[in-house]
């Protein structure tokens, strides 16, 4: 059934770029139907949450001025969503009425978008080749865990907690206070920050993917939400935890007299980075120090020189700066 299924709605957008083992993972949260004719599917002017795919039998969609577009479902015109502007308007522009015994497809409209989203991501990160790499492999061999002691290591993998997750399932939330961090395990998930309209996309995770520890190393609430993409497997881990083992060894400090020292000596670069919002920084600044939100520090990590030493200045916030810079390879250190 599932590959019958699948190959049918390979001919179909969004589907025709997504891989056969992708739309299994959705599947099970597909509706598949039959209608007798002279049915009525959806109506114009109907706020509706699903999208709808006409596997075969023909349907007429009548619009507001009672124009009647045909569709047969072998039809090579047939492979959008019946009234494809609903998916952006969510409210339907024609009425769909059957012709014939029909077979119909029906997904909820966001499970596509964020699946969508998530492969799209990847595909602009170009780590969709990263996905056969098994989990703990791809997170062991990351910049972060080269600065861990080995001994933390074996003390890590023995504390995490297995827990399952569900297609949709938001497993942190904008705004929440943090009492864990997660490793993906098994599945997919996308990070965004904000809500309707305002909603941004910041990444694409899959297995092997640490996410969650922003809020433990700040102790500020969760600067994003993780919606997972697909069924999966989480490895959890306490803050605690998080912080004896993998928080204290990577972060690394410095004194205002150390600093102006390593200034004047070393041969590296050094760059001060304020971590502080730009209202923050411009009441009270900080000379020589370049000012990017915590907010927006992965963002900006592919503008930074990988040569340079960073110091990083506000409170809770640099740590958690220092962190996710330390997470990617660069040499970050903390102003106490």
């Amino acid at each position: 059934m599932e590959n019958t299924l699948s190959k049918q709605l390979q001919r179909f957008i969004p589907f025709d770029e997504w891989s056969e083992d992708i739309i299994n993972e959705l599947i099970p949260h597909f509706r598949v139907y039959e209608s007798e004719p002279r049915k009525i599917l959806f109506k114009r002017g109907e706020e509706d949450k699903e999208c709808h795919f006409l596997l075969s039998g023909s349907v007429d969609l009548a619009d507001e001025d009672f124009g009647i577009t045909p569709v047969q479902g072998d039809d090579d015109d047939n492979f959008m969503a019946l009234d494809s502007t609903h998916s952006t308007h969510s409210v339907h522009r024609y009425t769909a009425i059957t012709t014939t015994q029909c077979e119909i497809v029906s997904v909820r409209s966001s499970y596509l978008e964020l699946i969508s989203t998530w492969a799209e991501v990847r595909q602009s990160l170009n780590e969709s080749g990263e996905d056969d790499a098994d989990w703990l492999e791809r997170l062991i061999t990351t910049e972060l865990f080269a600065r861990v002691p080995p001994a933390n290591i074996q003390k890590l993998l023995s504390r995490f907690e297995e827990m399952p997750a569900e297609f949709g399932d938001a497993v942190v939330r904008e705004g929440e206070t943090g009492a864990h961090c997660y490793v993906i395990k098994e599945g997919k998930a996308l990070v965004s920050r904000g809500a309707g309209d305002q909603s941004e996309t910041l990444a694409a995770l899959t297995h092997g993917d640490l996410f969650g520890e922003d809020a433990l190393v700040s102790d500020m609430p969760r600067n994003a939400t993780v919606t997972m993409t697909s069924a999966g497997t989480l490895m959890r881990l306490s803050k605690e935890d998080f912080d004896q083992l993998l928080r204290k060894p990577v972060l690394n400090y410095i004194s205002r007299k150390e600093l102006d020292t390593m200034t004047e000596e070393a041969d590296t670069g050094i760059v001060v980075l304020d971590v502080r919002q730009p209202q923050e920084a411009d009441t009270d600044p900080l000379l020589r120090a370049r000012n990017i939100p915590l907010s927006q520090i992965r963002q900006e990590l592919r503008s930074l020189e990988r040569d340079f030493i960073y110091v990083i200045c506000g409170g809770g916030r640099a740590e958690a700066a220092a962190y996710i810079l330390s997470e990617a390879g660069f040499e970050a250190r903390v102003l106490k």
